[in-house]
């Protein structure tokens, strides 16, 4: 990824170190939506994101975890998270994706995605249902505007 560096002649001004991120579309934060890779854009952010790649949320179903309609979330590639981790998880045979929290209890053979939001139930797969999705990546940050 490339690497931008802004500085000042200024002493009250810092240098900021910016990388590119690739933005690959949206993500429900809400009902799973139809997975649509962008490629073409990129979002600008600071080095010290360690993150593959970005999408953008659409929803409000992880208000609670601060994850608000449009804002960016930052993801790093990896098939597996621990418990308790947000991540972008794909369901229906590549064809949605969603950001939920992330539960496996191996001894029922069932993971739960949980949402941020009590006004959405979660989501359960059980047993064969658990080849209907994979995990992308974690969740490592996200940008959000001020409104």
């Amino acid at each position: 990824m490339k690497k931008m560096v802004f500085s000042s002649t200024l002493s009250n001004i810092f240098s900021i170190e910016l990388k590119r991120f690739p933005m690959l579309g949206e993500i429900a934060c809400g009902k799973p939506i139809f997975a649509n890779e962008d490629r073409e854009s990129y979002i600008m952010a600071g080095t010290d994101i360690k993150a593959d790649f970005c999408l953008k949320a659409k929803g409000d179903s992880m208000i609670n975890a601060r994850i608000c309609d449009g804002d960016i979330v930052f993801i790093r590639k990896q098939d597996i998270v621990d418990n308790g981790e947000i991540a972008a998880v794909v369901i229906n045979n590549d064809n949605e994706a969603t950001l939920k929290r992330f539960f496996y209890y191996a001894e029922k053979n069932m993971v739960i995605l949980k949402s941020e939001n009590p006004a959405f139930e979660d989501m359960i797969f059980l047993n064969d249902e658990l080849n209907n999705f994979h995990v992308l990546g974690k969740a490592v940050a996200f940008q959000s505007d001020v409104k």
